[in-house]
């Protein structure tokens, strides 16, 4: 009994072979592949110090702030992981997330190795009750990291948040010893691109001629940064190739890897998910190669990642079950839910006193740069 059967397409398999069959099939029962995605991760954990920490939220109206302690937010970390770790029918997976995986240094960019004076007490507790929760609850550990924490976290024999149950974010200005370091412990990396990665590259194409696992993200959502996972293989790919003056970095099959197969190595989730291929879960989208702009269909994964946007995406599948038909989402009220974010937002950004930063200052149409001169932002010094 087959339930799902999609025909007349070009199947791009990111198989081991990496197949890609021109008039393809995928055939669907019982939410797997029988012949030939979208998960949910949620990440939980504690900021940086000091603690006990202040943390805000409005009730009725009203501003409250309490001071919570390390513990407390351990705990409440784990009552997280243990809701919700393989819910939704093993749609969501919950994974133990430290800030960064040494507290000690610069959280959001490389340290330099005069500051790298060993790890805190503090560092090493850290390690110790994150190794700790991800060993009874069977998670993952997911951290960001910058230059010079792979050196300082490395030196914790017992507990560093390093190996292949690891995922870091970012691991921008890392040494060359510190991309040895997670190629040899057989951490998982991912990267974004943006400005960032001109100050403090990401070494992506060395991590990956050492056999790193290397994966494409977004980092989230901004007014420049779009969730377009399309946009992030070219934008990362032209960052790369820029840093390295060689235009041959990072073909466009190994892109699409990064982003599939590679990006659920990274969570741990390879074993079902990444590729379309026999008795994997049935997570699949199909795109529109039928427009102006993916025109003529041929060399279909080049199409896919130098023309694709996430707007060309017509169906999308999750364990087999149809949850966008012809880009109508179908299992939940899209317009109701993107009402009530808007109106969460602008409620945000009130309470905030952020109006003013929602306008364009003096410098913004005209100016070949801009300047904060205009008494919107608060000076750093004063």
């Amino acid at each position: 009994m087959i339930d799902v059967l999609l025909v007349n397409g070009v199947v791009i398999t990111m198989d081991k072979d990496r197949r890609v069959i021109a008039d393809g099939a995928v055939a669907i029962d019982d939410g797997r592949i029988v012949e030939v995605g979208v998960r949910e991760i949620v990440c939980t954990g504690p900021c940086n110090p000091p603690w006990p920490h202040p943390f805000s939220r409005w009730v009725d109206g009203k501003k409250v702030t309490k001071e919570v302690t390390y513990e407390e937010v351990l705990a409440g970390a784990e009552a997280v992981i243990e809701a919700l770790h393989r819910a939704n029918s093993d749609r969501t997976r919950a994974y133990i997330t430290p800030f960064v995986i040494v507290t000690s240094i610069n959280p959001s960019a490389p340290t330099q190795a005069d500051q790298l004076f060993g790890l805190t007490d503090f560092d090493r507790y850290q390690a110790r009750k994150i190794r700790e929760i991800a060993r009874k609850y069977d998670t993952r550990i997911h951290s960001d990291a910058f230059g010079g924490m792979i050196h300082l976290a490395v030196q914790d024999k017992e507990y560093a948040l390093l190996g292949p149950d690891v995922h870091l974010q970012h691991c921008r200005g890392i040494s060359f010893d510190e991309a040895k370091i997670l190629a040899e412990t057989g951490t998982n990396v991912s990267a974004s691109p943006g400005f960032g990665q001109i100050n403090a590259r990401t070494p992506i194409t060395e991590l990956l001629e050492m056999g790193a696992t290397v994966a494409i993200t977004t980092d989230g959502t901004s007014p420049m940064t779009p969730f377009d996972m399309f946009q992030a293989m070219r934008r990362m790919q032209l960052l790369q190739q820029a840093a390295l003056r060689d235009y041959f970095y990072l073909p466009p099959g190994k892109l699409l890897e990064m982003v599939t197969i590679d990006a659920a190595r990274c969570v741990g989730w390879d074993d079902e998910l990444g590729s379309l291929e026999a008795g994997k879960k049935a997570d699949v989208i199909t795109v529109n190669m039928q427009q102006a702009h993916l025109t003529p269909e041929t060399m279909h994964v080049q199409r896919l990642v130098y023309q694709a946007v996430g707007g060309d995406v017509n169906h999308v599948i999750v364990d087999g079950q149809l949850v966008m038909d012809q880009r109508q989402v179908l299992t939940v009220d899209e317009q109701r839910i993107l009402t009530e974010a808007n109106e969460e937002a602008a409620r945000t950004i009130a309470r905030a006193g952020l109006a003013a930063y929602m306008q364009p200052g003096k410098y913004f149409w005209g100016h070949a740069r801009a300047y904060l001169d205009e008494g919107r932002a608060r000076p750093l010094f004063s």
